[in-house]
């Protein structure tokens, strides 16, 4: 028996919504109509999130989880389950990019455990949140599965360590495959690829205004990225008008990658 708050519209998961990218999107699904649950690592933070998204009258609930954990996310999805009965979208965008000395590493320099941290937030989180929620999906069939790459992941920026462009590419080869298999179940599988994007993340470099000037200067808009730029991609993705888009990536870099 599910309890008392029924979904008006569909049931949204955005992985990493506390914060930048993540709660740009979770504050457009909300606005979309949709039920969005704000996942963060932090309850603290997910739960202050979803506050302050919530008091515009939206639906929004915080469910806190390690994406990299495959118990934890198993958990997530069942609370999901328990809450609302359905799962018909997710977002995932929960990432994390370690640098050393508030540098990108080189290979040689990158720790282990960077290395390790990065692929198992970052692409086996994507993984199993994904495997995770597709039965849920399934039953309704109808699905929309938005991961939220970067444009590290399409080509050399200069500025992406290894592991961060690692984990992004491996995402885009992971959603082909998966996108082949769920589409006869009326699910979509698509990745959105930012480039340069005003966020405290990325703010973070110690160089962050010289690599600002410098995307600037690359960038045919003339500008750097916006976290709405990216919430209103995924916000087409994720729509009915969507539903003949899949295994797609759609570069929001404001032209600075042309494939």
């Amino acid at each position: 028996m599910h309890e008392s708050i029924q979904p008006s519209g569909r049931v949204a998961l955005v992985t990493g919504g506390s914060r930048g990218i993540g709660r740009a999107i979770a504050a457009q699904l909300a606005a979309d109509g949709h039920i969005v649950v704000v996942n963060g690592s932090a309850q603290k933070a997910a739960q202050d999130a979803a506050g302050q998204l919530a008091g515009s009258g939206a639906q929004v609930v915080a469910l806190a989880a390690d994406v990299s954990d495959e118990q934890s996310v198993a958990s997530l999805i069942a609370e999901i389950e328990r809450r609302f009965g359905r799962l018909d979208i997710v977002v995932n965008n929960a990432g994390i990019s370690p640098r050393v000395n508030g540098a990108k590493p080189t290979v040689e320099a990158t720790p282990l455990e960077h290395w390790t941290r990065t692929l198992s937030v970052n692409l086996t989180g994507v993984f199993l949140v994904c495997r995770a929620g597709l039965a849920l999906m399934k039953r309704g069939q109808w699905g929309r599965i938005v991961n939220i790459g970067s444009i590290a992941g399409r080509m050399n920026t200069g500025f992406g360590s290894a592991h961060y462009a690692a984990s992004k590419a491996g995402m885009i080869g992971f959603s082909r495959v998966l996108a082949a298999e769920v589409g006869r179940f009326g699910i979509t599988v698509n990745c959105v690829a930012p480039g340069r994007i005003s966020t405290d993340m990325s703010a973070s470099f110690g160089n962050a205004t010289e690599i600002d000037k410098i995307y600037i200067a690359r960038t045919p808009v003339g500008r750097l990225g916006s976290p709405q730029d990216v919430a209103s991609t995924v916000a087409f993705l994720v729509s009915d008008a969507a539903e003949f888009i899949t295994g797609g990536v759609i570069d929001v870099t404001g032209g600075v990658f042309m494939p």
